[in-house]
């Protein structure tokens, strides 16, 4: 319980909190030193434009926009504010910007990577340009901006509450809102990208608190472009490394793995029994359900096993200090399993409903199909021999085929 709750943290906190956390060090390092004021002017300039000039590079559209709508705000109070001789009008935008950011942030963590330039890009852009002119329009039309100012400093919680805070109670509770829901979406399970946004809604909200103007705040903006232009890398590696549909690493995971594992290990090729005629009896989505299902029981291996995507149907195992007689009963075990996991075909159901419905004849459907999915393995090992990786994958895949030959739903060792 403990060691999984510190891996929960983990995950949480790197790298964006660290990010957060070494730039706060920085700035104080760096302000007891007397770095020159130039320094921070140029920082968030060198900071956004790398981070949107990767995000672009890299097609993420989700990060570029939040990178986008981050710096925007910045350059805003940085630069607008100060230029503006209404102490009226500068707290009008300073909320209007507490109030927008975090409800576009937010926005953005429940949307799709869409491309940057394709239809939905240019909505986007064209939505944040309507943010901007109707901000402008709540600054330049003196009843509209009295009446803004009125609702965003209206008590909505007792004042107490909210004294420890700059922000606007609307905007305040905007924030809270966000990473509450954000959190919550994150623990149960953690993206690059989406770790990447509530951490730029953190430094947001310290930038915010910290006055808004001043170059204090723009150094969090920019901490806040630094976690989300990391998130670009973070999310590339994991397109690499990482298969999408079953979450597992991939084959380029594995060649890695073989390269540092040592002269001892096993190696186990896994393969969907019939998966083929599965697919076309039932159609693709549901055999992507089946690799989901299939890749569930592998992440929880025993003996010490690691699993990978090999590709289609196939998965492999790593078996790290381990000779193929001591991996054995986890391979069984684990087959065993898949074997006794029963498994509903929900794709066929659906598809049988929407045509009843549209024959308008004959019974609906009450109950969900179930089936059988069991697995063949082959393993080898290299007991210190010094065989290359791919001779030992090898291996392991001639005995995946004798496997198959031999009727399936089996476990073969290789000679």
């Amino acid at each position: 319980m403990g060691a999984k709750l510190l891996r929960a943290v983990y995950r949480l906190v790197v790298p964006g909190g660290l990010i957060l956390l070494v730039s706060a060090l920085a700035m104080e390092s760096a302000r007891s030193q007397g770095i020159s004021a130039p320094f921070w002017h140029y920082y968030p300039y060198v900071i956004f434009g790398l981070g949107l000039l990767l995000s672009a590079l890299f097609n993420c559209s989700r990060l570029f926009f939040a990178l986008l709508i981050v710096a925007v705000s910045d350059r805003a109070l940085v630069l607008l504010v100060p230029r503006l001789s209404s102490a009226g009008i500068h707290r009008t935008i300073f909320d209007a910007v507490a109030l927008l950011l975090p409800l576009n942030l937010l926005a953005l963590y429940f949307m799709r990577d869409r491309g940057i330039v394709s239809s939905r890009g240019r909505r986007r852009v064209a939505f944040i340009l309507a943010e901007i002119v109707i901000v402008g329009l709540v600054v330049l039309v003196h009843p509209i901006q009295v009446r803004a100012a009125s609702l965003m400093h209206e008590e909505i919680i007792p004042k107490g509450y909210s004294e420890w805070s700059h922000l606007s109670q609307p905007a305040l509770l905007t924030f809270l809102l966000a990473g509450v829901v954000m959190l919550v979406y994150l623990l149960d399970r953690r993206r690059p990208v989406e770790s990447g946004l509530f951490w730029a809604l953190v430094t947001a909200f310290i930038a915010l608190n910290a006055g808004g103007a001043t170059h204090l705040s723009s150094v969090y903006f920019a901490s806040g472009g630094l976690i989300l232009g990391i998130a670009v890398l973070e999310t590339s590696y994991t397109m690499a490394f990482h298969d999408e549909l079953t979450q597992l690493p991939s084959r380029r995971a594995l060649n890695q793995a073989l390269l540092k594992v040592g002269n001892s290990y096993t190696v186990a090729m896994m393969d969907v029994d019939h998966f083929k005629q599965f697919n076309d009896t039932y159609g693709h989505e549901t055999g992507d359900q089946v690799l989901q299902m299939i890749a569930s029981r592998l992440a929880d291996v025993t003996g010490g096993g690691k699993a990978y995507r090999y590709g289609g149907e196939e998965f492999a195992v790593i078996f790290a200090n381990k000779s193929v007689d001591e991996a054995f009963p986890s391979l069984e075990t684990l087959r065993k399993k898949i074997e006794s996991t029963p498994f509903k075909v929900r794709g066929s159901e659906r598809r049988e409903r929407r045509k009843k419905a549209k024959n308008r004849e004959g019974p609906r459907p009450h109950a969900k199909k179930r089936v059988r999915v069991t697995v063949s393995i082959g393993a080898a090992s290299s007991d210190g021999d010094e065989r290359p990786a791919d001779a030992v994958l090898q291996a392991a895949d001639k005995a995946l085929y004798r496997a198959k030959s031999s009727g399936r739903n089996c476990t073969v060792v290789s000679d």
